[in-house]
């Protein structure tokens, strides 16, 4: 039994001696991730890396492949965006990134795996955008009509571009000058066009070069930005004059000379002061060249000049005028003259009229309607006129002065301020316009250039005997004609 034993205990002593198999050795695998380097921009960037490899043992593994990671600043590495797509140059790969934020920081960084062995990432890098500057401009249009002393200047299509998208414009400002003179500025804002000078402003230089520019202001907080300075031109300007002819009095041992109404057209535009604007009274003997001058300053729309009697010649008339030297060509306007007669000094001086009134208190409406002269100059006429007013201002006047028989004439009528002017329908004009005032049943007429002559009108039916426009003969070589 021992012996067994023995045998037994011998034999798996034999066994247990026997020498088992060494295992193989593992695979050495190794990463390999150069350097890393980035260029920004203001939404992109060009990321360039070695070209990473594997080795298992020291022998490249060439399955394996390589990709781009990148995530914001503030986000995870699990959020990152992966980039596949590179291209190569000289062992590098190059990534190109679009669609970034400006002015923010990423971390980019490579994965690098293969068939046999695992995913691994190198080492980050981190890398800004640039910073956005927006890229702002101003587009418009400007037509400039140029005439002596003012221009019109004409926008359209104004805008404010912010990386080419329009903005709300906050104001509009415009801005002109002569060359060597300081801006002048005029709001332009939400204005089709500006006509400059503005109010307050002085007017323009005739025949001048201008430059011009246009400053437009956004909202919010962008800059404002002016235009490049553009030209323009003046011409000389179209100057016109109404002149009224002068009264002109001796009162005492004086000549009194007024011109009631003086009106000067630039461009169509009447203008009281200008630096090529200067008014005068001209005065010379009758059936003389030369004038004498005499520059006055405007007592509103009038002129006035007081002389002396004694340094005009006894016995002689006299030719006075109103005047005005206008625009830089200095063209001369003159009014209609008027005549005074020196009385010699054992001659009475003349009685001065009476100065008419400047205007009637009438209203157009009150004129309509049928009237007979009842009054003239102050006592009871020695012929007979009646008129006929219609609402659309035709006035139609029967008169028997020079003849037994009616005469009839018929006048279209202005009638403005109480004041009445009329043309008969053969193309004459009236002698004269009239003040008209208005009693309870009568209207009287006064000259405006003579005071004294005064003609009252009565209400009146208009007698049967009167011919009408059919029936009458006007004479047109009639001598005299009342109105």
């Amino acid at each position: 039994m021992k012996r067994y034993l023995y045998i037994l205990l011998g034999a798996l002593a034999v066994v247990g001696c026997k020498p088992q198999p060494t295992p193989a050795p593992e695979p050495v695998v190794e990463y390999h991730f150069g350097t890393m380097s980035a260029e920004t921009s203001v939404n992109s960037a060009t990321i360039t890396a070695d070209i990473p490899t594997i080795t298992i043992d020291g022998v490249e593994d060439k399955s394996a492949t390589f990709s781009l990671g990148y995530y914001e600043e503030g986000l995870l590495f699990s959020d990152r965006t992966i980039v596949e797509e590179y291209t190569t140059e000289g062992g590098k790969a190059i990534f190109a990134i679009e669609g970034l934020k400006p002015n923010t920081q990423y971390t980019a960084l490579l994965s690098l795996s293969s068939a046999t062995a695992e995913e691994r990432e190198s080492e980050p890098i981190t890398f800004r955008t640039a910073e956005h500057t927006p890229k702002c401009e101003i587009n418009f249009n400007a037509e400039v009509d140029a005439k002596g002393i003012m221009a019109t200047i004409a926008l359209s299509d104004v805008e404010y571009l912010v990386d080419g998208a329009a903005q709300e414009i906050k104001s509009v400002e415009l801005e002109y000058r002569l060359s060597n003179s300081e801006w002048t500025k005029a709001d332009a804002t939400d204005k089709a066009s500006i006509r400059i000078p503005t109010e307050g402003a002085e007017w323009l230089e005739e025949s001048s070069d201008y430059i011009y520019r246009i400053t437009i202001t956004p909202e919010g907080d962008y800059e404002p930005i002016t235009s490049a300075e553009s030209a323009f031109t003046t011409r000389y300007a179209e100057v016109t004059a109404n002149i009224s002819k002068p009264e002109v009095a001796i009162v005492d041992e004086r000549i009194d000379i007024e011109v009631k109404s003086v009106e000067v057209l630039f461009d169509g535009v009447e203008i009281k002061e200008y630096k090529h604007l200067d008014y005068y009274i001209y005065y010379r003997e009758a059936d003389t060249e030369n004038w004498t001058t005499t520059k006055c300053e405007p007592q509103g729309d009038k002129l006035a000049l007081t002389l002396d009697v004694a340094s005009f010649s006894e016995g002689l008339s006299y030719e006075f005028a109103g005047a005005v030297e206008a625009g830089a060509e200095h063209k001369l306007y003159l009014s209609e003259v008027a005549t005074l007669s020196i009385p010699k000094s054992d001659e009475p001086t003349p009685p001065t009229p009476p100065t008419p009134p400047i205007s009637g208190d009438a209203d157009t409406s009150d004129l309509v309607g049928s009237w007979h002269l009842t009054e003239w100059r102050g006592a009871e006429p020695s012929f007979d006129v009646y008129l006929s007013i219609s609402e659309d201002g035709v006035v139609t006047l029967w008169q028997r002065i020079e003849s037994r028989e009616w005469e009839l004439f018929i006048s279209v009528v202005g009638f403005e301020n109480g004041i009445i002017s009329g043309e008969y329908s053969d193309g004459v004009a009236w002698s004269t316009s009239y003040s008209v005032a208005l009693g309870d049943n009568t209207m009287t007429w006064i000259d405006t250039t003579d005071s004294t002559d005064i003609s009252v009108y009565t209400r009146s039916e208009l007698p049967d005997s009167l011919p009408t426009a059919a029936t009458a003969t006007t004479r047109s070589t009639v001598r005299e004609r009342f109105l």
